[in-house]
């Protein structure tokens, strides 16, 4: 939205255009609140303070003793990126001269709030206007229907605009998390990171209309968008645009869907999220939905989650039983299938002679299905250990 088109909404009634009319045109999609920022005192880092294209309204507490720190903190917020500053005349009823001289050659509109409008309700229709009033748990919720694909047209199109870059018509995502799941790599990607490195790509204008970060379970979401379908993954600027928000995606799996059109945002984030989960089983750090093989196949049939429930009827008899034994059946299951079937290799990783496998593979043969004959044995087994790989229940045993 343009800064003159967010003042004409009836919450900004009671603003008044004091200086800076050049700058009307800016875009704005955020609103802050600033009070403490630029006291005496107070350090901060730009990446922790304030978004780019966001509308700054403030009382000017920070200079109720020295007006003389209104100017710096107003050149600061330009050079942030920030489109105006909105002030209460609480315990400034005129600002400096040389403030709005400032403002005034260098199209920084500054407004007076006139009325008793309370800053909250500015910053909830400000969010309102350009759909981005989701909260967290409500992007989450909205996330996770996109992947049981039980989401409506509607909520997805507002979750689009509160996630996508503004710009670009084809898009790819990535998803990540900890290589690891310790500790310390979940708090790598914890909700207080994700925030620094999504200020920080904001506030970096080389990136911050083509590429976004999104918060997502135990990792997030990457988006990243161009104008054209010239060219293959956008690998080079993922690189780039981590290296500039401190992203630090070598600590991360992450699964890349393939390039779709933007309107495709479904697509993009569901092939994302199959991917990492194929690179988690695989154990490889970066995964390719378009090079998943058969696990691609399946993922296109995981949303509803009957694919999973068919396949747990299959394995009933080694997932039900808490005997160490039929344990070790189910190991042995996962490793045959992850084998690719070969009786030396799964005996390698199970640290057994092959002659042990192949016992263990009679058992599971007549547990899960003695009237099948070999071929369909294989396959029903092949099938059914995937899929719960892919649902995650299989990965951990």
């Amino acid at each position: 939205m343009k800064l003159r088109d967010v003042m004409k909404l009836p919450e900004m009634s009671g603003f008044r255009l004091i200086t800076g009319e050049g700058g009307l045109d800016k875009e704005v999609n955020a609103t802050e609140i600033i009070d403490f920022e630029f006291a005496d005192g107070i350090e901060f880092t730009r990446e922790e303070m304030f978004y780019g294209n966001s509308i700054g309204l403030t009382s000017l507490l920070f200079a109720r003793y020295d007006a003389s720190v209104i100017l710096p903190a107003v050149k600061q917020l330009d050079e942030m990126g920030v489109a105006c500053m909105c002030y209460k005349p609480i315990f400034f009823k005129e600002l400096p001269a040389e403030v709005l001289a400032y403002a005034e050659t260098n199209d920084f509109p500054i407004y007076e709030i006139t009325d008793d409008a309370f800053f909250e309700d500015i910053v909830l229709a400000v969010k309102k206007e350009a759909g981005l009033d989701m909260t967290e748990k409500e992007v989450e919720e909205a996330f996770e229907k996109v992947l049981k694909d039980v989401i409506t047209e509607n909520e997805c199109a507002r979750l689009a605009r509160m996630v996508l870059p503004k710009k670009g018509e084809y898009l790819q995502a990535v998803c990540f998390e900890g290589f690891e799941d310790t500790k310390e790599t979940m708090q790598t990607f914890d909700r207080d990171h994700m925030v620094r490195f999504t200020r920080r790509l904001s506030l970096d204008p080389r990136y911050s209309d083509r590429v976004t970060f999104v918060r997502f379970r135990q990792g997030g979401l990457v988006f990243m968008t161009r104008n054209d379908t010239a060219g293959g993954d956008m690998n080079v600027l993922l690189k780039d645009a981590a290296t500039a928000a401190g992203l630090p995606l070598e600590d991360a799996v992450t699964g890349f869907s393939s390039v779709v059109a933007r309107d495709a945002f479904k697509t993009a984030v569901r092939e994302a999220f199959w991917a990492l989960q194929i690179g988690r089983i695989r154990g490889c750090r970066s995964q390719k939905f378009r090079n998943a093989g058969v696990y691609r196949l399946l993922a296109a049939q995981m949303s509803s989650g009957k694919l999973a429930e068919s396949a747990k009827e299959f394995m009933k008899p080694l997932l039900s039983s808490g005997d160490e034994d039929v344990r070790n059946l189910l190991l042995t299951a996962r490793e045959y299938v992850t084998s690719g079937f070969d009786l030396n290799e799964t005996a390698e990783k199970l640290f057994c002679h092959k002659n042990t496998v192949r016992y263990r593979i009679r058992r599971i043969h007549e547990l899960l299905g003695e009237t099948l004959d070999e071929e369909n044995f294989r396959e029903s087994l092949a099938l059914s250990v995937r899929v719960l790989l892919l649902e995650g229940s299989l990965r951990e045993i």
